[in-house]
Order: C-alpha cells, then structure tokens, then sequence
C-alpha cells in the first residue's frame, strides 16, 4: 500500500492534546481562515496516528481479507469515522483491553490512549454525540415494582415474589430490550393488585342493629304473633336510633301481606317523621327489602306505616276479606365506612370521602385521580379519569361500599400498561428534550430504584426540573434519602456480579466452614461499602485502595482479623490486614473462583471487565477448558496448567491480560481468606502484562489499577450510565462518557459521576428519530 493511499485510508484515532498544539500556533486570522476540526484531525492524522497504525495495525487490517473483516482502508478521513461509529466503538475496546495486537510489537499505554483519543473526538466532531438515543417503553422490573408498590400505597411486603425472574441484559436486570411481558405476567399482575389494595384499604364491616320485636312497645292497631308484627288497620310503628354518625347506611325490612289478590299493601317507610319511600307488598310470604340511606345526625328514627287497610268480610273469597301488614324484621345497617381501625395507608389513599355537601362521585374522582397521577408518574387524561370512574360506578351499581369502589379502582389502575411500563409519549415528536414529569420519574428510578416523591411531583408540575441548578439540588437531596440505599444495593450487587454469592457451591471438603450466612456477611460488606462511598462523597479510586472495610465477628474471624466485634458490622481500618477496596473482598474473590479452586481467569475477567472496561473477546469455540480433579489440581501448579493452554495461537493474546491480572490475587482461595501456599506449592502472584509490565501482589494490582484510574472512571460511568438509561450505550453514550471522563479529571466520586450522567443530553433528551443501541 502506498504512503499517500494508506494516510488518507484510516480517518481515526487521538487529538486531545494535539488540538490545544495546533490552535496554539494558528495566527490570529478571523474565524472564517481557520481550519475547521476536521481538518486538524487530518493533519494530525498524518503527523502522528498514521505512524502508529503503520507499526501496529495495518499490516493485519487491510487487503482482501483483513483480520476480524476490519479493513481500514474504507475509511478515508475523519469525518467518515461517524459512519461506522459502533465498528470504531469495539477498536476502542480491543487497543484498551491490550489483546490487540496480538503479537509482535506492543503498544505502550501512551500510544494506545493517543489512537483513542482521535477515534473518540473523531467521533465527536462529527455529531456523534448529537443523538441522545432512542426511547424504550420499559416494563418495571420485580425490584422497581416492589419499591414503587410500597411508596404508591404505603404498605410493605414482597408484592413480586411469585413473578417471573427478570433476564439480564449487559449486566443489569432494568434493561428495557429484555424486560418481556408473558401471560404468566399478567396474571401476576391482577393476583398482586387484588392482595396490594386489599393489605392497604379494608372494606368497613357496618354495624348491624337488629330489633327485637318481641320486647318492642306495641302501638295501636299492632299485634305481635311469632315475634312478627301484624298490622290489622291502618297503623304506624317507630323505632329510635341514637347511635348512628354521618354516613351510609342500610335500612333491611321482612315485610308480608295478606290478601294480596285485591292489591298489595302500602308500607310507608318514614324517617325522622318524613315518608322515604313507599313499598308495594305483594307477597304472602316474608320479602327482605334493602334499602340505602344517608345519614347526617346522630339521631334517626324509622317508622313504618300500613296506609291502605282493606276489609270485606263478605267477600265469598276468603283471599279478599281482608288485607293486612305483616312486619317480620327491621334492621339498620351501617355506617359503610364502619367502626373499625383505619390503618395509616388507608387515611393517606382516601383522603376523600362522602359527606353531607360532597357526594361520593365527588369523592370517588379525587381519590382515584391522585393515585393515578401519582401511579402513572404523569397528569392523567379527562379520558383516563372518566375510564376509571366507570369502573367504580359498576360497583356502586351492586351496592357496594364507596371503600370497595376505591380499591376496585385503584386494581384497575395497577394492571393499567401506564403504571406497569415507564412510558414517555413524546407529545411533541420535534422536541429532543423531556419535559419535567418524565425527568422526575428518570432521577427516582436511577436513584431510587422507584417512583418520585411529592418533591419531584411538585417540581415537575412547576416545570423546574428541566433546570440544571434544581435538578443537582434534588440529586443531592435524594442521595442524602434513605431510599438511596436501595440504589446502592441493587447497583453494586449486580456491577460487582455478588448476586451469584448465592448460586456458589463451595468444594465441603476444602472449605467446610464456609456456609449461607459468610455469604450474607460478604454481601453485607460490600453493600455497606458501597453506600459509605456514595454517602460520604469518597473519591473513586478508594475502590481499588482503600483502606478500610466493613466487619462483623464472623466475617474477620473468617478473614483472620483480631479484633473486638460483635454481630454488629462496623468500619475497620484494615491497610495492614492484606484487605482493603474492593478486590479484597470475599465476596468479589469468591464469585470469581471455582469450587475447589482459584480461577485466575475468572478474576482476571472482571478486572478487565466490571474495573476497566474493556472485556476480553469471548473464547473460541472449540476451546479446551483445564481438568477439574483433585489429583491434577494438587500436582500441577495452576500457572503450568495455563501455560499449556496458552500455547495455543487463538487463546494466547487474549490471555496474557486475564492471566496478569487475576494471578496477582492469588494469595487468596477460592472463598476469600489469605494465604501464602496452595497445597504443597508456595504463592505465585505475579503477573506480566503486555509491554512486560510486571504486577506483584494485591498492592501491584492496585498500584497498576491507580495508574489507569481514567480507565476506571469511565467504566464506572458506563456501568451507570447503563443502569441509568436501562438501555445499551450507543456510540453518542460513549463520546458524551469521554468528555465526562476528562471533566472529573481523575477528581470522580459516586455523586460527582451520578451527576454528570443526570446533567447529560443521553439522560434528559431523546432521540426524535429511530436509532440503535448496537
């Protein structure tokens, strides 16, 4: 390839420093003289980048059948780099990770970051970063579903435990592409809306007044047989009650008739001296009658009145001689809403009830509009709201208390595809930017893994969320909230993959001390490590050095670290103890070993994957895996083992990162504790890198790790950004991390990336256009 036709053929890599050289030298000319970035990334292209793609790259990735079909001769200048941006998103990854180049000559990390450089303000020159994404209409996974249950209704439990497991999707269970919905779901989905309202509303038992009829005064025109009142002429009997409050109530009478073939009997029934209704009795037999009545005093008497008496002795049917009233019961049923305890959930979701000057219509709406804004995480629509109020009117129609209208509303609600998904409309489909609702439910599902608060509601509702000012007000605010701790335990467990603590079956002849509650205690220090990092606002380097960690008794006797403990974890100084940081904790060196043994590149993996981002290629598929039995593992050492499989071609590049990095923690087994032999060999925790970089140690690793603590950062940020969006990151993610990264300037903690990540264009717009998360 010739000199000229190979400069002109890449279009990528490294400009940072050079542009503050070369805009340094411009002259002072006008803006229309000076070269646009383009153009000074061309140059620097040819000055600098070229030479190293010569040396490193081009001799595999060019021609008629160019290595991983990467041939970069289709791409000419720097401006053609965002044609392809996720094809030059994995050359970022592959020169980071070091397995490229495989062999031969080794760039140094300086060169391999310059390439870098280019590609990504390549990429950002070329309004890369421009696209802030797509929107994905994201089902609530179990753990936001259980957490917005809670604070929707104020009631706790596990509402999810019988749905089906969330899959995973690049690491993390709130990814909106394999976040299904099955029928079994939505089934679950009306099981769990009938327990949730029925734990948090209880439907009132009203108190029932039964008369006795056999101790009641008689009236005139009244007799009593077989505790029934019969009415021979026309007559009124009254019955005082003086234990009733405002309310709705029930009024339940047994009436009969004789002589029911000349017309029925007229039963009046008045209340407090004023006729309610009339009854038409046709039946000779008892009727219950029920009928439903406010109340608005604490007194009420009810009578009932025979106001048609009819009497013909000489009618030759004995059936019309003579008509009568028969009174067989009388009840007074209620209040509705009862006399029983209203627990707290109840008094905060109906905060409205029927009165007096407020009909129960009234009520009804107010109620189940505020759960359905407040469940739906948006204003609801007249449309939404008459919907509802349909449904709460078809149980009214059965008579049923107002309370039990609410909760069949509220199940309605909660099977409604506006709570179950976080859906964004997008009313205004020109518009990048999300309006303050949908900004809200992003921040409270980030941080707190739920719905907003009142704050944010109230926020929201004054358009104020889509300034900067107020929304790093509310980042602070929400993080110093107690619910931030969920966050923290539902992030670091799956960023630092303990979950699969749980799944891990330890070798019981080796490690038979190691048993589920050192598997709570590992997850235990973790998490609590975590939050002390976000909360006291630790820089994040002390993920990899720090000095400190969280101990209870069993977990230091466990690490062998005398102390005075009790069951209680507490923050312990352990720089002397071989601990510290995260790669010194159990958990992490547990899920990264085999039963019975070390794995070097298990551990090795997630160094490169979960702590600098840059994951190894998978393995080919006709890859070899080492013997597992204990013979072998006693007589080999695990370093000879590997070499043996190093030697083949296809595996040795990748390995020679995984292997360095995870053959420094061998100085811990398989479930965490510290060693210095295994079995009848000594330690061997060094290892070489590519560019014979040699580590040694826990305190080598660390020291490499600080020395890429840029690398760090910016695999921090993706993990968050990830677990932010609940989506892949597209090559716009990437370019926006780049300049986060440079911006925190090796100065990051938790909160100052949280609030990167929430101030950026990737978690306040949207695409106004299809785009790919690939």
């Amino acid at each position: 390839m010739q000199l000229n036709q190979a400069k002109t053929s890449i279009g990528l890599l490294c400009f940072a420093s050079i542009t503050l050289l070369v805009v340094a030298v411009l002259p002072n000319v006008a803006n229309s003289q000076q070269p646009n970035p383009n153009q000074i990334l061309d140059k620097q292209f040819e000055s600098e980048i070229y030479d190293l793609l010569e040396k490193y790259c081009i001799s595999c990735h060019s021609g008629q059948s160019p290595k991983a079909k990467l041939d970069l001769s289709n791409f000419s200048t720097a401006a053609e780099v965002t044609k392809s941006p996720e094809k030059f998103q994995k050359v970022i990854l592959n020169i980071r990770s070091q397995v490229m180049p495989p062999s031969g000559a080794t760039p140094t990390l300086a060169e391999r970051e310059k390439i870098v450089n280019w590609i990504n303000r390549a990429l950002s020159e070329n309004g890369t970063k421009d696209n802030p994404g797509r929107v994905t209409i994201r089902r609530l996974n179990r753990n936001e579903y259980n957490n917005t249950i809670r604070d929707l209704l104020y009631i706790q439990g596990d509402f999810s435990k019988d749905f089906p497991s969330d899959d995973v999707g690049y690491g993390f269970d709130n990814i909106a592409d394999v976040l299904t919905l099955t029928p079994l779901h939505l089934e679950q989905y009306l099981r769990a809306a009938r327990a949730i309202t029925s734990q948090a509303i209880t439907i009132p038992q009203p108190k029932i007044r039964t008369v006795d009829l056999s101790t009641e005064p008689i009236p005139e025109g009244i007799t009593l047989r077989d505790d029934m009142f019969g009415y021979y002429t026309n007559a009124l009997y009254t019955k005082k009650f003086n234990d009733v409050t405002p309310g709705e109530y029930e009024i339940e009478i047994e009436l009969a008739a004789t002589a029911v073939a000349v017309g029925p009997a007229k039963a009046n029934l008045i209340i407090n001296g004023n006729l309610f209704q009339t009854i038409d009795v046709k039946s000779p037999t008892p009727i219950l009658y029920k009928i439903p009545v406010q109340f608005n005093t604490q007194e009420v008497s009810i009578g009932i009145a025979f106001t048609n008496d009819y009497y013909n002795p000489n009618d030759p049917d004995p059936a019309k001689r003579d008509r009568n009233l028969i009174l067989k019961s009388l009840a007074l049923n209620g209040p509705a809403n009862g006399s029983a305890p209203v627990s707290e959930s109840q008094r905060r979701l109906i905060f409205s009830v029927p009165t007096s000057t407020k009909n129960h219509m009234v009520a009804a709406r107010e109620v189940l509009e505020s759960f359905a804004t407040r469940a739906y995480r948006r204003p609801i629509t007249s449309a939404e709201s008459n919907r509802i109020m349909e449904i709460y009117q078809m149980v009214r129609k059965n008579n049923d208390p107002f309370e039990e209208g609410i909760r069949v509303g509220m199940q309605a609600i909660l099977v409604n595809p506006n709570f179950i998904f976080r859906v964004e409309l997008q009313s205004n489909p020109k518009s990048q930017n999300l309006d303050s609702y949908e900004i809200a439910s992003r921040l409270s599902y980030f941080l707190w893994n739920s719905m907003p608060d009142q704050t944010l509601f109230e926020l929201a509702k004054s358009n104020r969320l889509t300034d900067q000012k107020e929304i790093t007000a509310q980042i602070t605010r929400m993080l110093a909230d107690q619910k931030s701790s969920r966050f923290s335990d539902n992030f670091a467990t799956q960023w630092l993959q303990i979950e699969r603590i749980n799944d891990f079956a330890a070798d019981p002849i080796q490690f038979g001390n190691f048993n589920d509650k050192i598997k709570q205690d590992f997850t235990q220090e973790v998490t609590l490590f975590f939050q002390d990092m976000l909360r006291n606002d630790r820089p994040i380097h002390e993920f990899i050095d720090g000095k400190f960690t969280f101990l209870n008794s069993r977990l230091a006797q466990h690490y062998s670290i005398p102390g005075d403990f009790d069951q209680m974890f507490r923050r312990v100084d352990v720089s002397a103890k071989n601990r510290g940081g995260l790669l010194g904790m159990g958990a992490i060196l547990t899920v990264t070993s085999n039963p019975n043994r070390t794995s070097p590149v298990k551990r090795g993996k997630f160094i490169m994957e979960q702590i600098l981002g840059t994951p190894p290629p998978p393995p080919p598929p006709d890859v070899g895996v080492l013997p597992e039995n204990t013979n072998v593992i006693q007589a080999v050492r695990i370093r000879e083992r590997l070499e043996q499989h190093r030697k083949d071609p296809a595996c040795a590049s990748c390995h020679r990162p995984l292997d360095a990095y995870g053959f420094s923690l061998e100085n811990y087994d398989a479930v965490g504790r510290y060693r210095t032999s295994d079995g009848r060999f000594p330690v061997d925790n060094i290892g070489e890198l590519p560019g014979k970089t040699s580590i040694t140690g826990l305190e080598g690793l660390r020291k490499n790790l600080i020395d890429r603590e840029d690398d760090f950062t910016r695999t921090l940020t993706e993990k968050l950004m990830t677990y932010a969006l609940g989506r892949g990151l597209t090559a716009s993610d990437s370019v926006q991390i780049e300049e986060m990264t440079k911006r925190l300037a090796r100065k990051a903690t938790l909160k100052s990336i949280i609030t990167e990540i929430v101030l950026s264009d990737s978690f306040r717009q949207r695409s106004t256009q299809n785009s790919s998360t690939n």
